[in-house]
């Protein structure tokens, strides 16, 4: 698969999440919590594995390079190894400027040598939300990505970070799209 082909599929991740979360799916609701305050939820399809994890410290590409990370929840399609799905409300990014500075500092620790378009304005369950899609590497790999950040209430942000190793097959974008879109504030 030439690079180009790669990287357009990539970008067909979130296009999706501009659209109204309409018909049901098949998946299970999953509510995140930070501190004991559910912040918001989404749908994980069927024959995905989400794992969590709580605050931690992550290494860095250099390996005196250490960022504490807040609760993630991360996905990955069962039956489609090198696909992943990130998704974060970090602990003091409260708009879209903090969600930037966030994903330029985080980003190495994820995509390296990553190259990124312009963002766009989105709406992902009736919140504004904005994404930027690109290429890199991960794991000598090379990768597309799309990173979706949206303006929770209360001063909070959900940052949601794709991965698409190349070559990868393309069947479980409409899974990330249905996901992505399914992501509601709970106030």
């Amino acid at each position: 698969m030439n690079r180009n082909a790669f990287y357009r599929g990539g970008l067909a991740i979130c296009l999706a999440a501009q659209l109204a979360f309409g018909a049901a799916q098949a998946g299970t609701p999953v509510v995140y919590e930070d501190d004991g305050r559910a912040l918001f939820k989404l749908e994980v399809p069927d024959f995905w594995t989400l794992r969590t994890g709580g605050l931690r410290d992550l290494e860095g590409p250099d390996a005196d390079d250490i960022r504490d990370v807040s609760r993630v929840f991360g996905m990955t399609a069962d039956a489609h190894p090198g696909v992943w799905v990130g998704v974060i409300s970090p602990h003091g990014v409260s708009n879209f400027d903090d969600a930037r500075e966030y994903l330029q500092d985080i980003g190495p620790f994820l995509v390296q040598e990553a190259e990124a378009e312009a963002p766009k304005s989105r709406q992902v369950g009736g919140l504004p939300a904005r994404s930027i899609a690109g290429t890199g590497r991960r794991d000598g790999k090379n990768v597309t990505f799309t990173a979706l950040a949206i303006d929770l209430p209360s001063n909070r942000m959900v940052i949601a970070v794709v991965v698409l190793e190349a070559g990868v097959d393309q069947e479980p974008i409409t899974d990330i799209n249905r996901m992505l879109a399914s992501i509601r504030s709970i106030r």
